[in-house]
């Protein structure tokens, strides 16, 4: 009983912060990042969730050298980095990998790209998984606004997001 009452709590707790970071406005901080050291950080403060899942998701990591600094709030690219990582780890129930790949692409702009062998996101529903409480999980298991939040901050640093998903074959953002 204890046990179901803390998972209660988390999940109520999740929705919570998942409702202020989306509804709230905020003051963007940014200063002079390393892509590449916040995308580790980001992976180092997902290892359990990558460990534990049965089998494991394992991590390819592709980091280009030599990337410019970016300009960048460190705190709101870590959430976009652990929503994509936490989205991915969901859609591979059955383990699997996720290769994350930063590049410099032609326009001199900083590309990162989040890959997965999961279960993907059906042609019909890739139009909606960046609006506000949408979400293909069963109830209790997301709000449906973590890839609302993830929009929000990319569009915030004039970036552009995009997916592609094969159904049982994988997503990449």
């Amino acid at each position: 009983v204890l046990r179901d009452m803390g998972g209660a709590i988390d999940r109520a707790d999740g929705i919570i912060i998942g409702l202020l970071d989306f509804s709230a406005p905020y003051a963007l901080e940014p200063s002079r990042e390393d892509l590449s050291a916040i995308l580790r950080q980001s992976l180092n403060l997902c290892r359990h969730s990558l460990k534990e899942s049965t089998p494991p998701v394992t991590v390819a990591r592709e980091l280009a050298e030599g990337l410019p600094p970016i300009w960048a709030d460190r705190k709101k690219l870590m959430q976009v980095f652990v929503n994509l990582i936490t989205n991915a780890v969901q859609a591979m129930p059955h383990g699997g990998e996720l290769r994350v790949r930063t590049s410099l692409a032609p326009d001199h702009r900083v590309r990162l790209e989040f890959s997965d062998t999961g279960i993907g996101i059906p042609p019909d529903q890739v139009s909606d998984i960046f609006n506000p409480f949408f979400t293909t999980k069963s109830p209790g298991q997301g709000t449906g606004l973590g890839l609302s939040v993830v929009h929000s901050v990319v569009r915030r640093y004039h970036g552009d997001i995009h997916v592609r998903s094969t159904p049982n074959v994988g997503t990449t953002f």
